[in-house]
């Protein structure tokens, strides 16, 4: 494939020069190989690398060198997030990458704008949500008002019924004409089955979808007009998938159907932070990286002791990752039932003694665990939650479920200070509740005027633009006393019928199991001091001046997560001779253990840690002993 790129777009001097004018250091034989590569390539990058800085100066390469106003380039990646990162580094004819003829976004939004939106508008369907809270909502309402008796009678027979219900997704294979969805233990040729295909095409009419329905609805229209492909490899000749090890393999299927050999694909991310896709330790989708890829084994964001620790954590592919960053402590803080409630503050404690106040002020200290919700585990501890002295949200149990999402929503901000995370968290409760609200058996009142929060109208004087503003001001200026609650929901409710155009049934007394206020049980008397807590997952990514990683249970709630790992971070056995639950845990750990530049801290348990506190401290482990 000839790309319409300059022949000095890549070659070194160009490199070296826009490298400068970016206040980038260059400084591996690795770099310069990526940064010179036209051709299609995978890149295994270790965990601190600049992999993010490294994407977005190629992107600013070939952006200056590329000369077609008709071909664009194609940058892909997993999250909003990601995408805007890389665009935040982007500046002069780089940023070109946001307009036409180019695209940069999510998988998601590639497969929306291209495949999906125009297959269902094809059939004179209108889209009101792709959005699986809401599809949930409106299938299970409409299960428990429309005419599924047989079904809704096999679902209270299964563990699994409601799920199967507000989670009904469609696949599409070639061999059948028309979409299906795929039950465990659900013949096709069952009446229950028929329902569910019948509630499902009811949405389908409606334009409720869930994400995953638009892969299949996607497939389906490229396997019924194959030129769709050519056209898209034509306009896109060049193609960059950042954090390629999350992609599903669903989503490598459908991007390998438009992407064939004719076009450039370059992919980048790092196996071994695979820890999103279903298929646990399995190969990652397309197996990537393959046999020839590039790597990018040296960190820049820790030293030489959590490079060790993550090397030997590294389940997916072996990687010997080289810490050039700072010199980073390792710290294992033991506990028994008696003293987990001194976890934090020891961790606190350690922050004060060795990070610089500068780098605290930089990148924050977190504490991270496996395991949000205890779920049914019986162990101890079980999740983070068991960690701190409070409910993590500060909750009442018997609080409306609104106000759960706003209590909810202000920890975000207080603990962050990102309100646009927050706003996010309090406006998909309010989304959720109006589609439960409405039934699924009239004709839709809920336009696209109330699409997720960052697609909400901006432009001053606009319904959406006012409900932004409701929000903020509601996170910002403490509304959880009655009176202030009170006032919030009505201005609410008055604002969605602004922007839905008809009459909407919220009020505190018709909805008081969503809408009424609940006072929030007193504080204890003894406080620790703000420390922002958060799953693994939700870290990835991140750089931290310390990182403080909790014990937990595993997966299926059957053992602990970091004892069972303590064999392999000493160093005394292999990760491979893990079990599953272990391994999965291993691949948790290695994305907590790779976030912290100057402190990486383990809580575990007493009666796990002590066999192996000597192995520790050989291996340059300190131990607090609580």
């Amino acid at each position: 494939m000839t790309l319409p790129l300059s022949l000095t777009a890549l070659d070194r001097e160009t490199i070296e020069a826009k490298a400068q004018s970016m206040g980038l250091a260059l400084t591996s034989p690795e770099q310069f190989a990526f940064l010179e590569a036209r051709g299609s390539l995978h890149l295994q990058a270790a965990p601190g690398s600049g992999k993010t800085t490294l994407v977005a100066l190629k992107l600013a390469l070939v952006a200056d060198g590329w000369s077609s106003d008709r071909q664009g380039i194609c940058v892909l990646s997993h999250t909003n997030t990601a995408t805007q990162e890389i665009a935040s580094r982007l500046s002069g004819r780089a940023r070109r990458l946001e307009h036409y003829p180019h695209f940069a976004g999510t998988i998601q939004n590639f497969v929306h704008t291209f495949l999906a939106l125009p297959a269902i508008r094809s059939l004179k369907i209108t889209t009101r949500a792709v959005d699986d809270h809401a599809f949930a909502a409106q299938a299970g309402r409409l299960l428990d008002l429309g005419p599924f008796k047989t079904l809704k009678g096999f679902t209270r027979q299964r563990a699994d019924g409601s799920k199967m219900v507000t989670e009904a997704t469609y696949i599409f294979d070639p061999a059948e004409p028309e979409l299906q969805i795929q039950v465990k233990n659900l013949n096709r040729g069952t009446a229950s089955y028929k329902q569910l295909m019948q509630l499902k095409e009811h949405l389908f009419q409606r334009g409720v979808f869930r994400y995953a329905d638009m892969y299949a609805i996607a497939t389906r229209h490229l396997h019924h007009h194959p030129r769709l492909a050519d056209g898209l490899r034509s306009r896109f000749p060049f193609v960059l998938i950042d954090e390629m090890q999350d992609t599903s393999e669903e989503q490598r299927r459908l991007l390998e159907a438009v992407f064939k050999d004719s076009t450039v694909v370059q992919c980048v991310g790092d196996v071994n932070q695979r820890i999103l896709s279903a298929d646990g330790a399995g190969p990652a989708a397309g197996s990537f990286p393959n046999k020839e890829a590039m790597e990018l084994p040296v960190s820049l964001r820790f030293g030489a002791g959590p490079a060790r620790v993550a090397s030997r954590l590294a389940v997916h592919r072996a990687q010997e990752i080289r810490g050039h960053g700072p010199e980073s402590a390792l710290t294992i803080i033991t506990f028994t039932k008696d003293s987990i409630a001194r976890v934090l503050p020891a961790f606190d404690e350690l922050v004060r003694q060795t990070v610089p106040p500068e780098a605290a002020a930089a990148h924050p200290p977190k504490v991270l665990g496996a395991r949000e919700s205890p779920g049914k585990s019986q162990l101890f501890p079980r999740a983070v939650g068991c960690y701190l002295p409070q409910s993590e949200t500060g909750t009442a149990a018997d609080a409306s479920r609104l106000l759960q999402a706003y209590r909810r929503a202000r920890t975000v901000l207080l603990h962050t200070g990102q309100v646009g995370s927050a706003a996010t968290v309090l406006w998909g409760a309010v989304r959720t509740l109006l589609w439960e609200l409405q039934a699924p058996t009239t004709p839709p009142t809920l336009p696209e005027s109330l699409p997720p929060f960052p697609q909400l109208d901006r432009r001053p004087g606009t319904p959406g633009h006012h409900l932004r503003l409701l929000l903020v001001k509601a996170l910002h200026n403490d509304c959880d006393t009655p009176a202030r609650w009170d006032y919030f929901v009505s201005r609410l409710g008055k604002l969605v019928e602004e922007a839905v155009g008809a009459p909407v049934p919220i009020d505190g007394t018709t909805h008081a199991s969503w809408l009424s206020h609940t006072p929030l049980p007193p504080a204890p008397e003894e406080t620790l001091p703000p420390m922002l807590t958060a799953t693994i997952a939700s870290a990835k990514g991140e750089t931290h001046c310390a990182t403080l990683v909790l014990e937990c249970a595993t997966k299926y709630g059957k053992s602990h997560d970091l004892g069972s790992l303590l064999p392999v971070i000493t160093g005394e056995a292999p990760v491979g001779k893990l079990n599953a639950a272990s391994q999965h845990a291993a691949m948790t750990t290695f994305v907590a253990a790779t976030r912290a530049k100057h402190l990486l801290a383990l809580a575990v348990h007493e009666d796990r840690a002590h066999p192996y506190l000597g192995a520790l401290t050989r291996d340059g482990w300190s131990i607090v002993r609580l």
